[in-house]
């Protein structure tokens, strides 16, 4: 074969981008020693990328904190300036190696889309030494409103019409920080003959014996000619097949087995064992290029289908129905560049401790790095994957149909090889505001505007989006939008999963949590304060109190701090707190005790509903809001009591019957003792009764307990609790007190 001549291509990662060594590859990083500057703003100071404006901004000791005092209004100009970036630098000598190629001065693309890949060929354009490298950042807000007017029908939201993470336009608990820069690394590569461009892993299909695996190759080419692609499992050779390359990109699908196949299982369900797959592309003896893999081996399945009651809705992993217990994931940070890997290794931890099998990540956010779903692998945490959209109708021009088709072709394929994605879900509350928040009214759209943006929806997530999902995966299935239907709707609870706000939203009391039970409970929740030492923090010396600035400041939502005081004097009407820690405290025990009441009811009323997702994990900045882990990875009491409620099995009382339930997660049958005791709040008990139990694998039963009920019925249900243990043999497999109102916690030790 002849000589090719190289390809150079300049890779700006928007969006993730993966290094790997290569013998037939160079991969030049550009990602120090970039000057950053502002128009008329005398700003000048040296930079590292990944970088946003404001990042840089405060390393340099131009602007306070972002995160501390009051400061956001006084930030709020730094997205409405243009900003460059430029670089100058010289060319590895390997790269150049290759061929003498030229850069400087010609305009390589425009991006306008956060969430993907931005790579240009540059052969031509580079030199030796002394190549500038400019990216000039337009001023966003102005850039913005000026898309957003221009569209007619007028959309719901601003941000619709670009392509950037929704939460830093402001959400009711994120500010308004749209962040401005290159937040993710640069790199120049160079190759020759040919390359791989992409690699990832599927399961097609497995039995105890073999599991039929695909490897999906996009592989770019100088010239026509044919290729060996070797297939390495844990450092053992499997397999090699022949490519026929006829130059530029093509796929390829290569199917190889992996005999007596060790399966992945979600947290507490079995092991997560990860292969490590490799595959080398040779021109005969030379390896031109390899890509290193580590996947998992699982199938995974979403039934929603007609029954009974209305539409069944729960998951299946290898074959095995499960209850899903979790909760929604936010970006880690307002400024991304400051995501941490050590931050998430604590917080996803902090998740698997609290029994976690699945996080939602929130479709107003970023997609998650790969680092992210490497620990949900290696620890079982499942991920149901929004889209990034949430919140409004979208544009459904033709240009942005094709800037929304190749970003979820990237992260598609950028996923598929992780065994904790589960699944794709086109975007949070879209389908949900078009048809309950009154868009048409308050946007006054005619008939035929109402039916065209109805029509851009169906185009996208109805559609396209599926489509791409079916094409470059096809194992994983797609939700179109969460919730299926609106909390306001009675179908809401009988099919698909829900979004129940009628609590906060609706501020009704947290009981109207067991009336409202779904088929699978994907947002629900209540606020509190932050740990205390974290509001220490923010106020920077100011005096804390309920209507502090700075308190204030740190609450975005508009009714959020009354409502925390509501509903504190509601089910702690006789504890006065002493000072401001101590009313910290008791919204953290209010929030708790809600969740409580929720959580009980969605496990209870397994096999009807199948999963009990809360909103919301953790926070972005030291934030009021709806968090079990605020910002700095204080765990809030709720994360405490989790434990407890989403334990492999659950103990619990029915309120109205005061049968015992006993909720079983386990892959294997129970047979052993409850015990029952109802004591008073001295704990000297007033009743006990132990009786044998059956329970079959994953199963839900409610038992009679003979005198229970009679002995609550007489007693003062605001003195006394009910203690519940589950042993068999002589391990304790489970335990729970259960009150029957909001129990006074007296605080230790701080929250």
């Amino acid at each position: 074969m002849k000589k090719l001549l190289p390809l150079f291509l300049l890779t700006f990662a928007f969006s993730a981008c993966q290094q790997i060594e290569k013998q037939n590859v160079v991969v030049q990083l550009l990602n120090q020693g970039w000057t950053l500057t502002g128009d008329t703003l005398n700003i000048n100071v040296q930079v590292d990328v990944p970088s946003v404006v404001q990042q840089s901004l405060y390393e340099n000791g131009l602007i306070p904190h972002p995160y501390l005092g009051t400061v956001e209004n006084q930030l709020l100009w730094i997205s409405d300036h243009p900003w460059d970036y430029t670089l100058r630098f010289d060319a590895d000598k390997e790269l150049l190696d290759y061929a003498e190629v030229k850069l400087n001065g010609e305009k390589l693309f425009f991006a306008d889309n956060q969430f993907r890949v931005w790579k240009h060929e540059v052969k031509d354009l580079l030199k030796k030494k002394d190549n500038l490298l400019e990216v000039h950042f337009l001023r966003y807000d102005s850039t913005q409103l000026a898309l957003y007017e221009q569209h007619q029908p007028r959309l719901p939201e601003k941000y619709a019409v670009t392509r950037k993470a929704p939460y830093q336009h402001g959400w009711d608990w994120a500010p308004k920080y749209k962040n401005v820069g290159i937040w993710k690394r640069v790199e120049l590569i160079g190759w020759s003959n040919a390359t791989l461009q992409d690699a990832y892993i599927l399961t097609e299909n497995v039995d105890n014996e073999k599991a039929t695996m695909r490897l999906c190759l996009d592989v770019e080419s100088k010239a026509e000619g044919d290729y060996v692609a070797e297939i390495y499992v844990n450092g053992e050779k499997n397999s090699q097949k022949t490519v026929h390359l006829n130059g530029g990109t093509q796929n390829e699908i290569l199917k190889f087995e992996i005999e007596n196949p060790k399966l992945w299982w979600p947290n507490e369900m079995g092991e997560q064992p990860l292969y490590a797959i490799g595959v080398l592309l040779k021109d005969g003896d030379k390896v031109l290029d390899c890509k290193a893999i580590w996947s998992g081996i699982k199938t995974f399945e979403m039934i929603d289908e007609p029954d009974s009651i209305g539409r069944a809705f729960y998951f299946k992993v290898n074959g095995v129905p499960f209850y899903a217990k979790g909760a929604n994931y936010i970006p880690e940070e307002m400024i991304e560049t400051w995501i941490d890997v050590n931050h998430t290794i604590q917080l996803l931890e902090q998740a698997k401790d609290a029994h976690f099998n699945m996080l939602r990540v929130w479709g107003g956010g970023i997609y998650p790095s790969n680092d992210f779903f490497t620990l949900c692998d290696k620890l079982g945490i499942l991920v149901w994957q929004d889209f990034m959209y949430a919140g409004t109708m979208y544009p459904y021009d033709e240009a942005f149909l094709e800037n929304a088709r190749i970003e979820a072709e990237e992260q598609v394929r950028r996923l598929a090889s992780h065994p904790s994605l589960a699944l794709w879900c086109g975007g949070n509350e879209i389908s949900e505001g078009y048809y309950n928040w009154g868009w048409q009214k308050s946007l006054n759209w005619s008939e035929e505007d109402d039916k065209a943006i109805k029509a851009g929806y169906d185009r996208l997530f109805e559609s396209l989006l599926p489509q791409i999902v079916e094409k470059f995966d096809g194992t994983r299935p797609y939700w179109p939008s969460s919730p299926s239907k609106g909390w306001g709707r009675p179908e809401s609870l009988t099919e698909g999963d829900v979004h129940y706000w009628g609590v906060w939203w609706g501020e009704l009391p947290y009981e109207v949590y067991r009336e409202k039970v779904g088929r699978f409970n994907s947002e629900y929740g209540y606020q509190s304060y932050p740990d205390y030492q974290t509001l220490l923090k923010i106020a920077e010396g100011e005096e804390l109190s309920m209507d502090a600035e700075v308190i204030a400041a740190h609450q975005k939502h508009a009714r959020g701090t009354r409502q925390i005081d509501d509903f504190i004097k509601r089910y702690y009407p006789d504890i006065q707190p002493k000072d401001f820690e101590e009313y910290v405290y008791l919204s953290q025990l209010s929030q708790a005790y809600g969740m409580e009441i929720a959580i009980e009811a969605h496990r209870t009323a397994k096999p009807y509903n199948m999963g009990t997702l809360y909103w919301q994990l953790n926070d972005a900045w030291p934030v009021t809001s709806w968090s079990s882990i605020d910002y700095y990875g204080h765990p809030k009491l709720l994360q405490e009591r989790l434990k407890t409620l989403f334990a492999p099995v659950l103990l619990s009382i029915d309120q109205k019957d005061y049968g015992v339930f006993v909720t079983s997660d386990l892959l294997r049958n129970i047979d052993g003792t409850l015990s029952v005791a109802v004591c008073d709040l001295e704990n000297h008990p007033l009743f006990e009764k132990k009786m044998k139990v059956k329970l079959d694998a994953n199963e839900n039963r409610k038992f009679v307990v003979e005198g229970l009920s009679d002995c609550l019925c007489k007693a003062d249900l605001k003195k006394v609790y009910v203690k519940l243990e589950l042993a068999e043999g002589d391990t304790l497999t489970a335990e729970r007190k259960c009150y029957f109102f909001a129990f006074y916690e007296p605080r230790q030790n701080g929250l």
